[in-house]
């Protein structure tokens, strides 16, 4: 029997027997052995157990254990499930909360199994990026989103929050950026933007599922939207009209300008004071039209401005070679520029890589050449694709230890619905995350635990892709 559990655990045992129905007192009991030390889990239990389907208790009751065990892996956990006594062992809160998640897809169809699993993720930064600034999604999708990256055991969102189409943050310093650039998308919409308020919300929202919110500003290029509202920051500080295209590296901001740099002092000000979570991502890809030296100098001054901020950065992978403060995250996304350097640059600097190439984790490729939703610049991307790879292999010569995390990314180009981002999302995210979670490679477990998912979609009326790659049946 394959146990319909994703990611897969790191080893897990499935005995014999028609196991046990759910009940209340399973619920009840596994929320009330949490409350003292995991919180977030025990809400978790109480929310996303509570709705199972359930029966009437059984006349011995239910014995929940649950306690913390410091030696085991960071965020790992142990489950034990038996008749009328079920066992649970964390690390630590998010090891707990983890457990939960689990225990939502085992128990998903009201039967608690008869199993005992050992569990922890390979990398701690498992991520999923949203681009609201192409299409804007506003604060009840990206709750959605958070959920469904939470179910699948990933504990960071990355907003891309500025782009070329538009402006998506209220930076209370610059009224403009939302009063002149937030009013549009690629669809031609009205666009929309967070205010600060949110923001807040949103990361509080996050945090409750273990899942932190990292804010993009892409800079120096990717900003034409911030041109049209303050056009003294760009080159030539002529007006510019709103941008709906999807062409990229064309727009910079003035490189040495004070307009230029007070500008983007207020924006990482704002990010830093705002942002709970210890990174912001400052961007730093496709900047075509400036030259080598023109681009390491500029990156290495927005490092500074990062750090006197107090906030530690994340940039696209472009910016390796340039001299980063300590901490920073590097965003491995293409092999089609230069990356010779990047195994030099992970062994003599102080920075860790994140592992997000398009031909796997970009889940704004097509599945096939025909679909109608998505770009195909890196690849058709189907579910095997995004299942079957390795982070360090991604990453020549780049020391396993500096790879800290996988991310999935969804560009916004072509989806202008939430059904079109799940549609584009599922079924690869839980292929991505499992990549992330570092779960033992099994392609047909993979694609059968894949089945029961998409049935249970159906029943929650989440629109998703039906890859040939997949028995649904």
């Amino acid at each position: 029997m394959t146990l319909p559990l994703i990611p897969a655990p790191q080893t897990f045992t499935l005995r014999a027997g028609p196991g046990e129905p759910l009940t209340a007192s399973h619920v009840d009991a596994l929320a009330d052995a949490l409350d003292t030390w995991a919180p977030r889990a025990a809400a978790a239990a109480r929310r996303d157990l509570a709705d199972l389907p359930r029966t009437a208790d059984r006349p011995a009751g239910v014995t929940v254990v649950a306690t913390q065990d410091p030696s085991l892996a960071e965020e790992g956990c142990t489950l034990d499930l038996a008749t009328g006594a079920w066992t649970l062992t964390a690390a630590d809160e998010a090891g707990a909360y983890w457990a939960v998640q689990s225990l939502a897809q085992v128990l998903r169809d009201g039967v608690v199994p008869d199993l005992q699993l050992s569990d922890a993720p390979a990398y701690p930064v498992r991520g999923m990026m949203l681009d609201i600034a192409r299409f804007y999604f506003g604060p009840d999708d990206i709750r959605r989103v958070i959920d469904l990256a939470a179910s699948y055991r990933l504990n960071q969102l990355h907003l891309h929050l500025s782009d070329d189409q538009g402006w998506r943050l209220e930076i209370p310093s610059r009224p403009l950026l939302t009063k002149m650039s937030a009013a549009q998308d690629v669809a031609g919409g009205q666009g929309g933007y967070l205010t600060l308020e949110d923001y807040e919300q949103l990361q509080r929202y996050a945090l409750d599922r273990h899942v932190v919110i990292v804010p993009e500003v892409d800079l120096p290029g990717h900003t034409h939207a911030a041109q049209v509202a303050y056009p003294e920051i760009s080159p030539d500080g002529a007006e510019r009209e709103p941008y709906i295209g999807t062409e990229v590296g064309f727009s910079s901001l003035h490189l040495t300008s004070d307009d230029a740099w007070d500008f983007v002092d207020d924006v990482v000000a704002t990010l830093a004071e705002h942002t709970l979570g210890e990174y912001v991502h400052l961007g730093g890809d496709e900047s075509l039209t400036l030259t080598r030296e023109q681009y390491v100098t500029y990156m290495e001054r927005l490092g500074a401005v990062a750090e006197k901020h107090g906030t530690k950065a994340v940039f696209w992978q472009e910016a390796a070679g340039a001299a980063l403060p300590p901490g920073t995250r590097l965003q491995y996304w293409t092999s089609q520029i230069e990356t010779d350097h990047i195994a030099q640059v992970a062994r003599d600097h102080d920075v860790t890589f994140v592992a997000s190439p398009a031909s796997r984790a970009y889940l704004d490729q097509k599945y096939t050449a025909d679909f109608p939703l998505g770009l195909a610049w890196a690849a058709l991307v189907d579910v095997r694709d995004a299942y079957d790879w390795d982070p360090v292999a991604e990453l020549p010569g780049v020391p396993a230890e500096s790879v800290v995390g996988v991310e999935a990314c969804l560009w916004t180009e072509t989806p202008r619905s939430f059904d079109d981002l799940t549609m584009l999302v599922l079924p690869r995210l839980p292929a991505v995350a499992s990549v992330a979670w570092g779960s033992p490679k099994d392609y047909p477990a993979f694609a059968s635990a894949l089945a029961q998912h998409g049935r249970w979609w159906d029943a929650d009326g989440i629109v998703f892709y039906r890859s040939e790659q997949v028995d649904w049946s």
